[in-house]
């Protein structure tokens, strides 16, 4: 098994270069607009909605790019495999994986690719993708459901009104207690481009907005953002006349109380500046001191035609006394180890396999992946970034990372370490890493192969690891299913972030694919794991016509699945509240074992428990058949229920029962029954809990004078109705017939005579049809009368 190659000392200290370069000039603007929102919860939410972002390839072509038009040095290093190459699992495993692990926003606006991002508050999780956001707790409820960016610039009219463009960033400000949720505008009414940015009032994402926008001289792509002590920094790649980067500070403390006058500093880097696709730093816990400048850093490969690989790193310094004094300088180039950013010569590093297509996916292994993270010690400062390598020569993608320090000994910014994370033959990039309060270092990042969906992983490092190494074995946080066929773009970026609550806790969020892309919103910690606990819940009783729906629960588990003894069906096996659909067998037996399995993370802690689910059968009402009665007389019905709480008979008529909860309740017909001819009684069967709906039958009584009949129910008399139930044409079939005089009425449920057909003086068999077509849907009764007998048979139109 290869491992990691140790450089000589214990502790990489890698020469810092101070650079000297021209002073830059820097723009200094104020916000062009300005508008305080209502809170959000009580604006009118706009609806995702499909937009066509085809203008942006008008603007810039996806071939165009800073460095990949650069010459290709064909002796860069290295030459084959990555010399800082991890190509094997850490061995921690005995830590906990996923405490939260659910879906974000999936593609509602019909665009690719979704940019996810997303930061984590003292309260509440906040997502932010191309070109939605939402709004969960942090037990994962989502209190406010995806709705399209615009929403937070809804009523601030300008160039930008109507338009969504996306490269959306949102970070939660935990000095401030804020939130700064930001994305361009660029497909504007006048050609012009702007940078919008929302401030929330409070520390409450759902409450009110202040709304700015600044404008800028092109097309200010790819914007990142870092929160600092003074300001809310952010780099772009400017695309007009010519490409160049640039980088910007807003006026913070300005922004955060709702100033008008809130101000841009901006540098916009002259033709043929180095920087391209720089990040600033974003800090967490301790802010830095208030003469820190910010750090904007991104990488250079020898193959571009450089000495060496390198790290770049220039200080943004702001004055906003003077705003014109601020400066904006290259400080440190950093040797790294050798690293190949090219995993494949395609357009834009379409390089990462995936199962059944020959569509690759995109890896942007040409900068370095967001966020630049920054953290302050008591002793020195830290900075940690990532970017997508070649990890072998063959176009192994696998995520390169850094800690750089600065121990504040006059020597600047360092490498402390840096490792290149790939262990086994699948592909992984685009990632996010970040560094907690105790030291420990969370990477996250995307999966896929020719035999792996796009799926989303993480691992890890705790602080007493090895230099250089992800010591924690990797987790899965969600399995991907199927490829992304039509476009190549995936990405462009993910977040991983830390919970200001404990400064302990990460909360990562990514792209995977499941029929189409969707997003993760996953946290997670290094606590040490305990064996899995599972509870299937309590025994339970549940009506044989509904669906089940299961309450399990599990500690310490990194997934869970039920399974059933009967032959019923579960929604989602996996998930601690699945759907359970009963099956034939489940209601024969009148009961069913759920079992709910938690799988643990120390290798074969399996652990399970069941829960009894009984069924109580709904209840069944039979009025009895369809009979006449003379019109004199009084009926004994013959109703029958089962599994009951009770029953009740109604009528339609204005007949009266002697006892009406009773199934053998006695009938006697009113006027109104004896002048329509009929009446029709209901029998209501009431359920026994925990059924609720109850069952009703209905029976035809017909009432007829009976004036020289004998037994209406003459067995030698045969009534067939083919078909019945009928969608309107029916053919009937009367047999027993001796030299008589027949009459035969169709009634509705009203005892209303709708058709009548007349034969006389037959005998054997009379065959005839009747046309349903033109009367409504329902139940309506045929009624054969002779001088000897009555016969009636229900019809039903379907």
């Amino acid at each position: 098994m290869k491992k990691i190659k140790s450089l000589p000392l214990l502790v990489i200290f890698i020469m810092s270069v101070l650079v000297g370069n021209a002073q830059l000039t820097p723009t200094v603007s104020k916000a062009k607009y300005f508008r305080k929102t209502i809170p959000l919860r009580d604006m009118e939410p706009i609806p995702p909605g499909t937009r066509d972002r085809s203008w942006k390839d008008g603007i810039i072509r996806n071939e165009e790019n800073f460095k990949t038009n650069r010459p290709y040095k064909k002796n860069a290093l290295p030459d084959g495999v990555d010399p800082v190459l991890q190509d094997y699992q850490g061995k921690v495993q005995q830590v906990r994986g996923p405490i939260h692990n659910f879906d974000g926003i999936g593609n509602v606006n019909g665009v690719f690719p979704p940019d996810t991002e997303g930061d984590v508050g003292t309260g509440h999780y906040f997502q932010m993708i191309n070109l939605s956001f939402a709004i969960w707790d942090k037990e994962g409820n989502q209190l406010y459901e995806p709705v399209d960016n615009s929403t937070l610039w809804a009523g601030f009219i300008g160039p930008w009104t109507g338009t969504n463009d996306g490269d959306p960033i949102v970070l939660y400000d935990e000095e401030a207690d804020r939130w700064m949720a930001s994305q361009f505008a660029i497909n504007t009414s006048n050609g012009t481009y702007w940078q919008l940015i929302a401030i929330s009032e409070t520390g409450d994402p759902l409450g009110a907005y202040y709304q700015y926008a600044f404008q800028f001289p092109a097309f200010n792509d790819y914007p990142k953002f870092g929160v600092w002590h003074d300001a809310y920094y952010a780099s772009f790649n400017i695309f007009g006349s010519y490409f160049r980067a640039a980088a910007a500070a807003f006026e913070r403390d300005a922004m955060l109380v709702g100033d008008t006058n809130a101000r841009m500093v901006l540098f916009d880097l002259p033709n043929g500046s180095d920087p391209a696709s720089m990040l600033p730093a974003d800090f967490d816990g301790t802010p830095p001191t208030s003469y820190t400048p910010n750090y904007f850093v991104y990488f250079n490969d020898d193959a571009w035609g450089y000495s060496f690989d390198q790290l770049r790193i220039w200080e943004f310094n702001v004055d906003w006394t003077t705003p014109g004094n601020s400066t904006f300088t290259e400080a440190f180039i950093l040797q790294t180890e050798p690293f190949d950013w090219q995993l494949c010569t395609a357009p834009r590093t379409r390089c990462i396999p995936q199962p059944n297509t020959s569509t690759k996916l995109e890896t942007l292994s040409d900068r370095l992946m967001y966020r630049l993270q920054y953290r302050k010690f008591n002793d020195y400062d830290v900075m940690v970034t990532n970017h997508t390598v070649d990890v072998n020569g063959n176009g192994l993608g696998g995520v390169r990372w850094y800690e750089m320090r600065d121990y504040h000994d006059g020597n600047g910014w360092i490498i402390y370490q840096q490792g290149t994370y790939s262990p086994d033959d699948n592909h992984r990039w685009m990632g996010s890493i970040a560094m907690n309060g105790l030291g420990n270092i969370a990477l996250g990042y995307s999966v896929s192969s020719s035999t792996v969906s796009p799926s989303v992983r993480y691992t890890g490092r705790t602080a007493n690891a090895p230099l250089g190494e992800m010591n924690l074995a990797e987790v899965e946080l969600v399995q991907g299913f199927g490829s992304q066929t039509s476009f190549h773009r995936w990405g462009d970026y993910s977040m991983m972030a830390v919970d200001p609550s404990d400064d302990s806790t990460f909360w990562y969020t990514q792209e995977y694919m499941n029929g189409g892309w969707k997003t993760r919103i996953s946290s997670f910690n290094f606590d040490p794991v305990g064996y899995a606990t599972v509870n299937a819940g309590i025994d339970n009783q549940v009506c044989e016509d509904t669906t089940y729906q299961t309450s399990g629960a599990a500690t310490n588990n990194n997934s869970v699945y039920w399974t059933t003894s009967g032959d019923g069906i579960f929604g989602n096996p996996a998930s601690l509240n699945a759907l359970y659909w009963r099956g034939p067998e489940d209601l024969e037996n009148g009961q069913v074992s759920l079992t709910l399995t938690a799988y643990g993370f120390i290798p074969g802690d399996v652990v399970s428990d069941s829960m009894l689910l009984s069924f109580s059968p709904v209840p069944v009402s039979i009025a009895g058949n369809d009979t006449t009665i003379c019109q004199d007389e009084s009926i004994t019905l013959s109703g029958y229920a089962e599994n009951q709480s009770s029953v009740l008979w109604t009528t339609q008529g204005d007949g009266v029962f002697n006892y009406d909860t009773s199934l053998t309740a006695t009938y006697t017909p009113g006027t109104d029954d004896i002048i329509n001819g009929s009446v029709q009684l209901t029998l209501t069967a009431y359920p026994v809990e925990p059924c609720n709906d109850e069952v009703i039958d209905n029976v035809l009584i017909t009432i007829d004078e009976c004036t020289g009949m004998i037994d209406h129910d003459a067995d030698d008399l045969t009534i067939s109705l083919i078909p019945n139930p009928t969608t309107g044409m029916l053919n009937y079939i009367i047999s027993g017939v001796k030299n008589e005089n027949i009459i035969i009425n169709v009634l509705n449920t009203q005892g209303q005579i709708i058709l009548t057909e007349k034969f006389v003086n037959v005998s054997g068999k009379i065959k005839d049809q009747l046309d349903m077509t033109k009367y409504p849907k329902g139940t309506y009764y045929f009624k054969v009368q002779s001088n000897n007998y009555i016969k009636v048979k229900k019809i039903v139109v379907q």
